[in-house]
């Protein structure tokens, strides 16, 4: 080893898992806010490029593939990162000996999808479901390799490998551009976990984490498994509420409303991954605290996190509310509007979205695992019930309303659970960061009507220098920001253990 820089931490070292998951953290938030770039650019190009009833035969594919694929990984990635945070010495075992098990799941998953498309849909969709979800059997390895990387720190080096992934995905816009149709998109969405599978299997190799070669070993993909059951228990219910309701709508409404519901939950979600690239960090730190026996750190850390949701959660939540109309009229174009009113409604508690993402991290690193699942299961069932009773009659409008109230009620009954199991309880905003929320939302009301950009700018601008002026974010909070730029930047310059050096 040469020259001055010392070597990046191993990522078994436990002194280093604060600045893992910081570093880990902003390069989520880095590398996502581009990925979700190329996805706005995708939505804004295909949606003048496709009718609404062609853009609802891919919004029908993707949410039936993400169901499969929650299906194929049956909880393995989550269980992945939490062995692996405890004892980050078994990953070579874990992946050489659960790989081969991950891709058949995923061949499984693929077949069941397929057929499920030949008995609930009629036409080209069938067609479509069998190019689109050709992704579910590499996702399903790349999920573990991504879930290794999560669970000994490599978060940064994981970022990039969902980077590439949105990336492709995106690029599906361009054979839509040069007349594919819709099928073109769906070949990319099939083609970006195959392409991804590569670098995230060079990192591990070359961090010296993944050394031996794939094989079959039933012990290893048992002690997996049992502790990926409550994983995939939880997996599959969130799925469920994630995109029933995309699904169920497809089924008994049609493709054009199908197509604005999805679109809007999209316009959502490139938003949501400033959440995860909080929850993901601190999905690994709570492993570690607790695994400890550290309920004061994990105390710390959640509370942490939680403070940082709501002042980002906030002003994008009230942003939506108000800005909904001109939003989809400039990212979706003529023949979307009806995407407007389900993106009001439920960007009006996105920031209550975000905090059921921390609340699931605290409550799969802990080790109430099965009363977690039991809240879940009860709170998908109520979902399940009011996407029946909502959607056949309110269409797009009625599965946004039960969205919201299944956020509403998970957020209640977390807090509730972790209360009685860790002792670790959910706080509330601060009035400090209440107030320029507030002052924010009077200010971008009577603007609403003024081109896109002049109510989002004076809204941020406002609510920037408020949350400054209250004290909501403070000058330790600059001065981490900061500290974590420079690390970040530090690390990037320097190779890991394993890779050639210059």
């Amino acid at each position: 080893m040469t020259g001055n820089a010392s070597p990046e931490p191993s990522p078994t070292a436990p002194l280093d898992d604060g600045r893992a998951a910081a570093r880990g953290g902003l390069s989520l938030l880095v590398l996502q806010t581009f990925g979700r770039l190329l996805g706005l650019v995708f939505i804004f190009v295909a949606t003048r490029q496709l009718i609404p009833a062609e853009f609802g035969r891919y919004s029908t594919v993707a949410g039936v593939v993400v169901l499969g694929s929650f299906l194929a990984d049956f909880g393995t990635s989550s269980a992945m990162t939490r062995l692996l945070g405890r004892r980050p010495a078994d990953a070579d075992r874990l992946l050489a000996g659960t790989i081969g098990a991950s891709l058949l799941l995923g061949i499984v998953a693929y077949g069941a999808v397929v057929g499920f498309a030949a008995i609930a849909y009629q036409g080209p969709i069938i067609g479509d479901m069998a190019i689109g979800a050709l992704a579910i059997p590499s996702a399903s390895v790349l999920s573990s390799l991504l879930g290794a990387l999560d669970g000994v720190g490599l978060i940064a080096r994981r970022a990039l490998v969902t980077a590439l992934q949105t990336f492709v995905v995106s690029a599906g816009v361009v054979p839509v551009l040069l007349g594919s149709g819709v099928r073109g998109a769906l070949a990319a969405l099939a083609l970006a976990p195959a392409v991804s599978l590569l670098p995230a299997m060079q990192t591990l190799r070359r961090s010296g984490i993944w050394r031996s070669r794939p094989r079959t070993d039933p012990a290893t993909i048992r002690i997996l498994l049992r502790a990926a059951v409550p994983f995939a228990l939880t997996g599959g219910l969130s799925a469920l509420t994630m995109r029933f309701d995309v699904v169920f709508l497809s089924l008994v409404r049609s493709t054009a409303e199908t197509a604005r519901y999805d679109l809007a939950l999209r316009l959502l979600e490139a938003g949501t991954y400033m959440s995860t690239a909080l929850t993901a960090p601190l999905f690994f730190l709570l492993s570690r605290r607790l695994g400890a026996n550290d309920i004061e750190g994990a105390r710390r850390a959640y509370g942490e996190a939680v403070r940082l949701l709501y002042l980002l959660g906030l002003p994008i939540s009230i942003g939506v509310l108000l800005l909904a109309r001109p939003i989809v009229d400039v990212a979706l174009g003529p023949g979307y509007g009806a995407a407007a009113l389900p993106l009001a409604i439920m960007g009006a508690a996105q920031w209550v979205n975000w905090l059921n993402y921390a609340q699931g991290s605290l409550i799969m690193a802990g080790n109430f695992v099965r009363r977690g699942v039991g809240v879940a299961g009860l709170l998908t069932g109520i979902t399940l019930i009011l996407d029946v009773l909502l959607i056949p009659t309110l269409g797009p409008t009625g599965a946004a309303i039960a969205m919201v109230a299944t956020w509403t009620l998970s957020a209640v009954l977390f807090h509730r659970l972790h209360a009685r199991t860790v002792g670790i309880v959910t706080p509330v905003p601060s009035i400090r960061l209440l107030i320029p929320a507030v002052a924010m939302a009077i200010a971008v009301f009577p603007l609403r009507d003024r081109p896109l950009p002049v109510p989002v700018l004076a809204g941020a601008c406002l609510y920037v220098a408020g949350v400054c002026l209250s004290g909501a974010v403070t000058g330790a909070d600059r001065r981490r920001v900061v500290r974590m730029l420079r690390r970040t930047a530090e690390a990037a310059d320097r190779p890991t253990d394993g890779e050639a050096r210059p």
